[in-house]
């Protein structure tokens, strides 16, 4: 089952979800400020006009692709990009693995998790997903705690699981599931 953009805005008071647009590049540029970002996706490293008109047109290729849906977290008034938040299908049907980001001057205001929690409610509400999963470093705090408020149980951890340039990591999985926890024998 693949996923295409939403049919409906996500919107809420503070944050709207919506396609990456050519004059989000200046979101793109702050990311690439952020070592954590650049090695965790692929926000490009060094920033160039070029670079980052390639990051958002990797961004629309992901539909065209059938990989998943890669959507602009914007403050619901300006509509800025603000940050990243991405449903990439899993090799299980109906499972997407969630990844996000939010540029640095944007966070501690509730953001990540608002987008978080529209995008997962989407998935598993609207566009047929079962199970949509997250997987964070251990040491990610901030990460974990968006996670734990928006609706995601901590499920366990998959030892030396992340590839990095230079370095391998633990993933802590955190997933939220559509509808009651199924019953186990």
């Amino acid at each position: 089952m693949p996923l295409t953009y939403p049919a409906v805005g996500l919107v809420d008071e503070a944050v709207r979800l919506r396609r990456w647009r050519e004059d989000d590049l200046d979101c793109v540029r702050a990311a690439a400020q952020d070592l954590r970002i650049v090695e965790a996706t692929t926000v490009p490293g060094v920033f160039s006009v070029d670079a980052g008109r390639a990051f958002i047109a990797r961004q629309w290729s992901r539909v065209d692709s059938g990989e998943g849906v890669s959507l602009a977290i914007a403050d619901a008034v300006t509509n800025q990009a603000l940050g990243s938040v991405v449903l990439m299908l899993r090799p299980q049907p109906e499972v997407a693995g969630l990844g996000y980001w939010l540029v640095p001057s944007a966070r501690g205001r509730g953001f990540t998790t608002r987008a978080v929690r529209m995008a997962s409610s989407w998935a598993l509400d609207v566009a047929g997903m079962e199970r949509v999963e997250a997987w964070v470093e251990p040491d990610n705090e901030a990460s974990r705690r968006v996670l734990t408020a928006a609706a995601f149980e901590q499920e366990g951890v998959l030892r030396s699981f992340l590839s990095f340039p230079g370095r391998r990591a633990d993933a802590v999985v955190f997933s939220r599931l559509r509808g009651p926890r199924p019953r186990t024998a």
